[in-house]
């Protein structure tokens, strides 16, 4: 069945191209053509300028931008978003509203104001003329929410509510890449939150999932394994569900003794085995989480969370750049 699935995997296509972006927010343009990020960015700045990436990463087609919980749509004006539309550059649209407070209580509670404010996408999206991904709830499944049959059917309605007010639309869902990362196929954990895509995974257009490693939680070689675990996770979910995949963020530390050099290896390998992805795994896109060093950023990864982009925050280009630009499918 995975071979078979695999044969169609360039005519598995969102758009008609493989896709390949970056993570915007709070990047800014300098004076001499490059960028650095500044956490106080004007909004008529915070999105990556569209001359910076066609003189260094004229692979680069897309853009990812976060919807949380407490977004406004001043933080990417539809009008500016249509300029990277107009030079061609897709827009995606990563949902995160419930975050890791998910759980089923805490979905329960917030069900009211969560379709409130995917209403309030939606009217939004509408600005937007052109092509445009939106990815539902990365990461969900934790906390309980991998066996919610209630929460896929949450997903369900999200994706048909979406389809139905945005034209021009791709939407899918996102599971976590959870489990024993010391292993490249890990099917006991990939099965735990089959009972939350049963119905979901009909409506979407495709499956995303994500993949982060850092030194404060991974091995060094765990985090070297990451692009063959994702090729195994992407043919898994391929052959499972019947549907492109994509992986929504990849987000690789440069933390730590050895840290660069880690990454940019790793960057390496997925420019190397990306065609092939696609080809067998039905890969129609990848995406960078963090494209320059956010130094304000915390979470699961504590200290390695400031190190997960491939430019400094000055703007210095690490090792793992080079290799990003050779990023393409077949």
């Amino acid at each position: 069945m995975i071979k078979k699935l695999g044969l169609l995997g360039s005519g598995l296509l969102l758009y008609g191209k493989f896709l390949i972006g970056v993570g915007t927010f709070s990047v800014c343009p300098t004076k001499n053509g490059g960028v650095s990020y500044e956490r106080n960015c004007p909004y008529s700045k915070n999105i990556l300028p569209i001359n910076f990436l066609k003189k260094n990463l004229p692979n680069v087609n897309a853009i990812s931008l976060w919807i949380t919980r407490d977004w406004e749509e001043e933080w990417y004006p539809a009008d500016q978003v249509n300029q990277y539309v107009k030079a061609g550059y897709i827009p995606i649209y990563i949902f995160y509203y419930f975050a890791d407070d998910i759980s089923p209580s805490f979905v329960k509670q917030h069900k009211k104001r969560y379709f409130l404010t995917l209403q309030k996408f939606a009217t939004y999206l509408r600005k937007v003329k052109g092509p445009k991904i939106v990815i539902l709830n990365p990461e969900y499944n934790e906390n309980g929410m991998e066996k919610s049959g209630a929460f896929d059917i949450l997903q369900a309605q999200s994706i048909r509510y979406l389809k139905s007010q945005v034209k021009d639309i791709k939407v899918g869902v996102c599971p976590g890449d959870f489990g024993d990362y010391n292993k490249i196929w890990d099917p006991e954990n990939w099965e735990e939150f089959a009972p939350s895509l049963k119905v979901s995974s009909k409506y979407a257009d495709f499956i995303a999932f994500q993949e982060m490693r850092a030194i404060t939680r991974n091995t060094p070689q765990q985090i070297l394994n990451t692009p063959y675990r994702a090729w195994a996770f992407a043919t898994y979910l391929h052959a499972k569900y019947h549907k492109p995949t994509f992986l929504a963020y990849l987000a690789i530390s440069s933390y730590g003794k050895g840290g660069e050099e880690i990454q940019a290896r790793v960057y390496q390998t997925f420019a190397q085995i990306l065609p092939a992805m696609e080809v067998g795994a039905g890969l129609v896109g990848i995406n960078v989480m963090d494209f320059i060093d956010d130094p304000k950023h915390t979470g699961y990864f504590n200290k390695a969370e400031v190190n997960w982009g491939i430019i400094e925050s000055k703007g210095a280009k690490k090792p793992a750049f080079k290799y990003f630009k050779l990023f393409k499918g077949i």
